[in-house]
């Protein structure tokens, strides 16, 4: 009972801003009128699907120790290639390819700069979202693509438990336990967190911790090009600054979802969890009236506390 008691402290001195957010929020949520229905949860979890998959793939490569600053342009590039493709005439499956693939080259091309090349995460992918962009721009010629309907089937809803849940939800949930269970029970997916712990403790291992790294860009660059399915299922619509800002939400998740800036610690599951309480945060703000620019306020103070948490917790660890 006492290891117990030692394990239950030292995961609240751990995890204390969570505890307290998840407090506040609910405090927040049973004092506000009309949240809990049916329609406002699952719209909900509606708008948190595309973002959370980014968070989802952003929380890959930040277990393996990296940073992806180019999600939101890889959204918008898969969404150009996407868009394109339906309108060469392409069938729905084609524009669904084109879009994963995109995705996936990109992730790759960041992962092989980080792990082959030793450049820094944080000014690759930077450097990509730059260059993405302008590749963005290319493919669509500077125009917007309007009435892309190839995945308006993903709007349609379905019943579960007398709530009406979107093909977006659904394919959010799906893609959160895919990659849970891919990280928590295959040999890969524990080599990628012991990457992002200790690389070179790993390496001395026989872990090979290049593969591991571009792996996590990788599934990162997948999410995007999923993300992106979903956005066009939502929007229709392709432009040259499509999702963009949309991979600071993604860190902003993860964060507040407990997975660790320095690498190694943290969990999907954290993550998603993370996007919804965003996302709730942003509904309770709407439905109380107040200004939009309150969610920028919350979201930053929020960051900051949860990377100085992290930051001082890795400080105790180390001594």
């Amino acid at each position: 009972m006492a290891v117990d008691s030692k394990l239950w402290l030292r995961f609240a001195m751990r995890r204390w801003p969570q505890i307290l957010l998840f407090v506040a929020a609910l405090w927040l949520t049973f004092s506000t009128e009309r949240f809990y229905t049916g329609s406002n949860l699952s719209s909900i979890l509606t708008r948190a699907a595309i973002v959370g998959v980014l968070a989802v793939g952003q929380c890959c490569v930040l277990l393996a120790g990296g940073f992806d600053l180019s999600q939101g342009a890889t959204v918008g590039l898969a969404c150009a290639m996407a868009g394109t493709a339906m309108t060469k005439g392409y069938d729905s499956s084609t524009c669904f390819a084109a879009a994963l693939s995109t995705g996936l080259l990109v992730g790759i091309v960041n992962g092989f700069f980080v792990a082959k090349m030793g450049t820094n995460p944080f000014v690759t992918t930077l450097s990509g979202l730059m260059v993405v962009r302008g590749l963005t721009f290319l493919v669509l010629g500077g125009l917007t693509l309007n009435k892309l309907t190839m995945f308006a089937a993903l709007d349609s809803k379905v019943d579960v438990a007398g709530v009406a849940l979107s093909g977006r939800a659904a394919v959010f949930m799906l893609a959160t336990s895919v990659i849970w269970i891919f990280l928590r029970q295959t040999l890969w997916g524990q080599h990628l967190r012991a990457t992002g712990g200790n690389a070179e403790a790993a390496r001395l291992a026989g872990v090979r911790t290049d593969r591991m790294k571009i792996l996590s860009f990788a599934l990162s660059g997948l999410c995007a090009g999923l993300a992106a399915v979903l956005l066009l299922s939502f929007v229709k619509v392709s432009k040259t600054d499509t999702a963009n800002g949309y991979e600071l939400d993604s860190i902003a998740s993860c964060v507040i979802g407990g997975v660790s800036l320095a690498g190694g610690e943290g969990s999907v599951l954290g993550a998603a969890a993370g996007c919804l309480m965003l996302k709730t945060i942003e509904t309770i703000i709407t439905l109380r009236g107040l200004d939009d620019q309150y969610r920028s306020l919350v979201t930053g103070a929020l960051i900051l506390t949860f990377a100085a948490t992290d930051a001082w917790v890795g400080r105790g660890r180390r001594k």
